[in-house]
């Protein structure tokens, strides 16, 4: 279960990366990889393999997998919110890449 305040990456230069928060994992040898992400303020179930190929098959944009987010909110969504939502939303987010951060939106 991964609480708020971890970040879903294996960057161990990031503070609160999910791979320090686990601890040290008994007869685990390989690399770990978290499959999927959750943003830093959510909590959830991460599921985790040592298959980084898997990972890769599963989220790369270019494998056009479809995914599905389950939500809870603490209360009930308007019709027009709901009418909003499933026209598409913007997702803007910070990516990092050998120690450069670039600011990326994407319409959904």
């Amino acid at each position: 279960w991964k609480p708020r305040g971890v970040e879903c990456t294996t960057d161990r230069r990031q503070r609160r990366n999910i791979i320090d928060a686990l601890g040290a994992l008994p007869g685990v040898s390989d690399r770990i990889f978290p499959v999927g992400r959750l943003d830093v303020d959510s909590t959830g179930l991460i599921l985790l393999t040592n298959d980084g190929t898997m990972v890769n098959k599963l989220l790369r944009a270019s494998e056009q997998k479809q995914k599905e987010y389950l939500v809870s909110t603490d209360r009930r969504a308007t019709d027009a919110q709901v009418r909003q939502l499933a026209s598409g939303v913007v997702i803007t987010t910070v990516a990092q890449r050998d120690g450069r951060s670039k600011s990326l939106t994407a319409p959904t």
